[in-house]
């Protein structure tokens, strides 16, 4: 399977910086660094941040921590974050705290059921008047 594909947007004024870190390593030295100006967004493939590793005490993944400004938050992503979400939105509230919200990709299901339905029940529909057609023209 491919890898997907998730948005992050920054809502704030300030910028955001999201760095990837991996547990065995020193707490200054990070994988990747992805940075967000105030008020934009980045196409992100989370594929790109699995750097986890089997160790002995399991399977260790990389944390993605959230920077505003080069000061750390105390929000951190996991790689399967990103996966589950199709956007993330990062935005900063009226007490100065960064507040990260993930929004699923959603598809109307019940829609599709009802098109589904009505094309069935036409092609049924059809079928119906072709036999009787073709059995009166006997």
């Amino acid at each position: 399977m491919g890898a997907k594909l998730t948005v992050i947007e920054n809502k704030s004024n300030n910028d955001i910086e999201i760095r990837v870190w991996v547990p065995p390593a020193r707490p200054d030295k990070f994988q990747s660094i992805i940075r967000i100006k105030a008020g934009s967004w980045k196409e992100v493939k989370s594929k790109a941040f699995s750097f986890g590793h089997l160790s002995p005490e399991g399977l260790v993944s990389s944390l993605l921590m959230i920077y505003v400004d080069g000061v750390y938050t105390g929000n951190y992503l996991l790689p399967l974050h990103l996966t589950k979400y199709a956007k993330v939105i990062c935005d900063i509230n009226e007490d100065g705290l960064l507040v990260v919200q993930g929004i699923k990709a959603t598809f109307d299901f019940c829609r599709f059921k009802f098109t589904l339905f009505l094309f069935l029940l036409l092609n049924i529909f059809d079928t119906i008047s072709c036999y009787w057609k073709h059995v009166l023209a006997f």
